[in-house]
This record gives structure tokens, sequence and C-alpha cells, in this order.
């Protein structure tokens, strides 16, 4: 579906942040979309209908990526084009392409996508379950892409109408991720395979016959290979930290310039020859890169200075040096909302991902902030007048003082100095957090997740208050292979917490069973392993109950009740009809008033009976509740997608 859409001058409008409740019915409000923008997921410019310059972008809400949206530099017009297919938020936009026939391609959702700006107009080609990860073209104007997570191969050539799915051409147990792939002049593909060993793969379409270059001993942990196409029509790679790249130049500057130099190689009718030293070559141009691809090159002088969707902002240079500003208007459902938790001072806030911002919401005046979060708040631990946020992608620690006046976070998290304050980053050993957590006194910090991507095997990163000493304990000192996930204090001192078996993204799966452990502060050693819950892979959520036991969930959905003063796991049982409990990436199954425990299912609000082991329902959610959850004045908040939303809990239970 086509929408015009009306350029309007940025100097005249002005923001404005009221939101209308809607009642649910049964308890339950909707109370709006908490950041309505989308996020570019590739941009690039291209030729119109008129044989003028245009800008091409597509965009991505919480759904996934949802159309292509496109301006015209010199007159402001705008219009935006709805994918003809619902999108995937599993599978989304990870590489594009803009071809030397003027039109842009990306693979998400299981389909391939073409659009011509000319006609306006998509051709979409179903394909097998995936994203594209990688694309090139090669020099008969065939477009390839590469998808995760089993390396499946789709090849289109919109001239000769050639079209063919291959499938998956290698799996691993693990994810594979890929940055680049490659066609020499002789009809062969390459690629290079991530994150948990890397691979060099040749493959040639016409005979099917496939080549993996690297044995298993020469496959390094935790890196990717490159791959680039030369104008000597040769492709030349080599293994590398893996580069998210605006285009697949900036790629080739990172891995070239690396220190000490990789190892290069040349490959040639599906043949690898090592090279001494860094490849002297002439990339052959292809305008393609990652998620973050950026093609601003205008063929009529023209520039461009600024794009950004979510402050909806665009600004053009033309060739007189004259500066055109334009608001972006778009439909948009809204970002997903990542971590969400009730404020000390009654508000609500949390942070939604791609984009990542922060919103609050206050429930008094039914309004919302929506302002920049730099990064994604992943798990969040309101204490007396702070929130604490524990963030992804790097592991970092904020300190937000909800007493003093809000600073602004900068784009970049670690120059946030003031209020927040950017406390430090866990780094490689943890890079996405899943739980925080503050010792009794209220002296230390304590933050647990999984590593960076391809490693198998999560650090814990503990912040002394008194002494501003930030420290990272890695995996190994831990258990090794495991990652914390849920953490327990105790009023005496004593840490209880659980782990998850689940790698880093993109990584290996090495052990079998999650385990529930007793941590000591003092020697930064866990001290005991229990086994918690049999066959169970994620300890998700703890909370610790007025008469000290600690009660769990497993696996969303198998509870157990914790006597730290026997050590042992005193009643187990199951979820039952409810299914499985609400998860994101900072588990808030559990949600407290008091005494009184809540836990959030898919669809069910219920109260815990720990002693008995019942779970009492108290209401049927209207919607899917997929991120939680916490308690402010008589109600539980939740979102799913984009929206807040809240239910009102009867006074007798």
């Amino acid at each position: 579906m086509r929408k015009k859409l009306a350029a309007l001058n940025l100097a005249l409008l002005a923001a404005w942040s009221a939101v209308a409740m809607t009642d649910l019915g049964n308890g339950f409000t909707d109370h709006g979309i908490c950041t309505p923008v989308s996020s570019n997921k590739g941009v690039t410019t291209a030729v119109g209908a008129r044989g003028q310059d245009v800008l091409l972008s597509l965009f991505a809400d919480y759904r996934g990526c949802n159309g292509i949206y496109m301006i015209d530099p010199a007159t402001g017009e705008q219009e935006f084009f709805e994918l003809p297919f619902a999108p995937s938020g599993h599978y989304g936009v990870f590489s594009s392409l803009y071809s030397r026939g003027n039109r842009y391609y990306s693979h998400h959702s299981g389909h391939l996508t073409e659009f011509d700006p000319v006609t306006k107009s998509f051709k979409v080609f179903p394909t097998h379950t995936g994203m594209g990860m990688a694309m090139t073209e090669d020099d008969e104007g065939t477009i390839w892409t590469v998808t995760y997570p089993n390396s499946g191969l789709v090849g289109y050539n919109p001239k000769t109408g050639y079209f063919k799915d291959f499938g998956s051409l290698r799996r691993e147990n693990w994810a594979q991720y890929h940055r680049t792939i490659a066609a020499d002049d002789a009809g062969w593909l390459y690629f290079g395979v991530g994150n948990t060993r890397a691979q060099l793969v040749g493959f040639h379409p016409a005979s099917g016959k496939k080549v993996e270059f690297l044995s298993e001993s020469q496959r390094p942990s935790g890196s990717s290979a490159m791959v680039f196409r030369a104008e000597d029509g040769k492709v030349y790679g080599a293994v590398a930290p893996t580069q998210n790249q605006r285009d697949v130049a900036e790629a080739f500057e990172k891995v070239r310039n690396l220190k000490p130099a990789p190892q290069w190689y040349e490959f040639y009718r599906g043949e690898m020859r090592p090279v001494d030293g860094v490849p002297q070559l002439t990339l052959r141009k292809i305008d393609t890169g990652s998620q973050s691809f950026q093609n601003y090159r205008f063929r009529d002088g023209w520039k461009i200075k600024r794009f950004d969707p979510v402050e909806r902002a665009v600004r053009f240079i033309d060739r007189d040096g004259n500066k055109k500003e334009f608001r972006m208007e778009y439909p948009t459902e809204g970002a997903h909302v990542s971590s969400l938790a009730a404020t000390g001072n009654g508000l609500i806030t949390g942070g939604t991902s791609f984009p990542m911002r922060n919103f609050v919401y206050d429930p008094q005046k039914d309004t919302m902030i929506n302002r920049n979060g730099a990064v994604q708040w992943n798990t969040l631990l309101p204490w007396k007048n702070h929130l604490f946020v524990g963030a992804y992608n790097g592991g970092f620690l904020i300190d937000w003082q909800l007493d003093k006046p809000f600073d602004g976070i900068p784009r970049f998290v670690t120059q946030a100095k003031t209020n927040p304050r950017c406390i430090n980053q866990a780094g490689k050993e943890l890079i996405r957090p899943h739980v925080l957590k503050i010792t009794a006194d209220g002296k230390v910090v304590l933050m647990g997740g999984t590593p960076e991507y391809g490693h198998t095997g999560g650090g814990l990163a503990l912040w002394n208050r008194e002494t501003n000493e930030f420290t990272v304990i890695p995996n190994r000192d831990l258990i090794p292979d495991h990652s914390i996930y849920a953490l327990a204090p105790l009023p005496d001192g004593r840490i209880f917490g659980g782990t998850t078996v689940e790698a880093g993204t993109g990584g290996e799966q090495k052990a079998r069973q999650a385990k529930f452990f007793e941590f000591d502060l003092k020697s930064r050693k866990i001290v005991r392993e229990f086994d918690g819950i049999p066959k169970a892979t994620t300890i998700h959520d703890l909370t610790v109950l007025p008469d000290g036991k600690i009660l769990g969930i497993a696996d969303k959905k198998e509870f157990f009740l914790f006597d730290p003063a026997t050590g042992k796991v005193v009643r187990r049982w199951n979820s039952g009809r409810f299914g499985l409990a609400a998860w994101q990436q900072g588990p808030r199954m559990f949600v407290r008033n008091g005494d009184d425990v809540y836990v959030l299912f898919r669809r069910h609000i219920v109260k815990v009976n720990p002693d008995q082991g019942e779970l009492i329902e108290l209401a049927e959610s209207p919607v899917e509740i997929l991120t939680g959850g916490d308690w402010l004045d008589g109600r539980i908040y939740f979102a799913n997608g984009s929206r807040l939303y809240s239910y009102q809990v009867p006074e007798k239970q």
C-alpha cells in the first residue's frame, strides 16, 4: 500500500506527549505506544520516476521491517510503501543492496524483496525461513543473499527472471552469522561464517559444488570470516572480528587495518591460495552493507547532512549550498518495549529497542516522555531514589538518580557523566545483562548475563557504591559454560542465584542443565552448587519471601521453593494450564506488592501461594503479555510489542 505524506518545515512543529488511555474492560487499560517511531535498517540514493535523485530507506518497527520510505530532496515529497506481506520481528533486515539496475533489495521474514523506485512497486519471492545476513551482485546482475541461521542461499536475476532457493548449504549446532558474500568472475560464490567458529565457504551454483576451505584446527573461536570482490575478478578474504559495516568498503578498510594483520587468502574458481601480507587491490563497487548500510552518493551534487527517522528530521544541501530541512512523516506502530519498571516517584519507565529509547509514563497526568536511551535497557532495578540499568550491547551499568534533574543521555552512553551516569562497561564477559540486584545493605550492585557473540559462559559484574570499584569476575572463576541469569540477595548478606546454559548470541550450548548456587561476596566465589530443577536449562527469576525462602521459576513454567536454612528445594510445581510466563531479556516474571507475589503469564495474571504451591488466577489478559512487569498504585503494568498496558488488581483477592 502506498501512502503519500506531507512534507513539513521542522521549525513549525512542536512535540507533544499526551496519550489517551483506552479501557479494555475487566480491569485492563491500554496506555498507548511508548516510542512512536521506526528505525532505519538501510538507506540508499536511487533514481525516481522523473529521473531525479531520491532517497530510499527500509523502515522497521516492533513488528519487523514493514516498508520503504522515499523522499525527493528537491521537493520534500515523501511516500511510504508498505510491504505486501506481514513482516517477522524474529527475522529482520540485516543486509540490503542497491543494484546496478536501480533496484533496492533485502531479504527478511523469509522473503527476498525487490523495490523499483521508478514504478514504485515490490516484487516478492518467498524463501526458506530466515534472513539475509549478507548480499552481493555478481557480474551477470544476479542478486545473491546468504541467510541466518543455517547458511541458506538465494539467487535472483531480474533480467532473466532466474530465481533459485538453494536452502541450507551447511549446518552447525549454533546459529551461523554472515557479514559478507562475494562472487568471482568465474561464477563461484564465497561467504564467511561466524561467530562461534569461523569458516570460509565456496559454492558453485551451476554445479552445486561446495568447498569448506578451513580445517577444524584452522577455525578460530569467537570470530568470523570476511570476503571482498576485487576488480581483478578474484575474491579476497580473511578471518577477523565481525564487522557491522555501513558498506563493504568500510568493512574492507577495518579488516585491512587490523593489527596484527590476519592471514589473507585469494579465491578463484573454487580454490583458495594464501597471500603474503595485506593484498593490494581495488574493490569492485557493490552498494551493499549490513543493517547499518548507508549509501549517500547523489548523482547531481546534492548532499545529505542528516537522516534521522527517530527524531523525524532530514536535512539536505543542494548544489548551491542551500539547506533544506523537512519533517519526516511515516506510519509506525512504534518500537519494541524491552523493559519497564515502577520508579520510587510514581512513574513507569523503561527502554525500547530499535531504536534504543527511554520512555517515562506518568499515570496521574496520562503523559509520555520519549527520549534517547543510547543503548538497549535490558534489565532494571529501582532502589530508593535510584534506577539502575543493565544495558546491551556491552554490559553497561547506568545509575539514574530520580530525585535530581535528568541531564539526558548522550549518543554514546560512555559519555554520560552526570545524571544518568554510566558507571562502567562489563565488556566481552557480559555484553547482554539479564539480571541486576543490590545487596541488602545497599553497598554493592551485582549484574549477570551472557557473553559476547559466539562465546559460551558469562561473567558477573560487581559495583561497590562506596569505593566506586567496578569489577568483572570472568566466567572461568564462576561456573564455566553457564551464565548468571537470576540473583537473590538475602538480608543476612548471603547471595543465591541461578544460571542459564544458553550461550551468547550465535554461540554453542555446552552444558545441559542450569545450576542454582550460593555466591560469597567477600571471597567473590561460588561456594555451593545445587542441581536446581532437573532438566531445566534456565532459571529465569527469583524473589525472596518474607520468611527467607526463595521462590524461583525455571524454563518459564517450573516453580520451586528453596530453603537457604536447609540448602534444599522444599517444593516444586508446574504452571499447568497457565503455560509459559512472560519473558524479556531482563525477566520480571515475579511482581511484588509487599508480601504478595504475582506472576505474569502470557495470557494470565496469577497470585502465588508458595506455601501450598498454588497459582490463583486473577484475570485473563485481552492481549498477550510479553514484557513485564511492576506494581504501582494498585496496578500491574506490562507491555505487548510497543504498547504499555496495566491491570487494576481487585482489593479483595
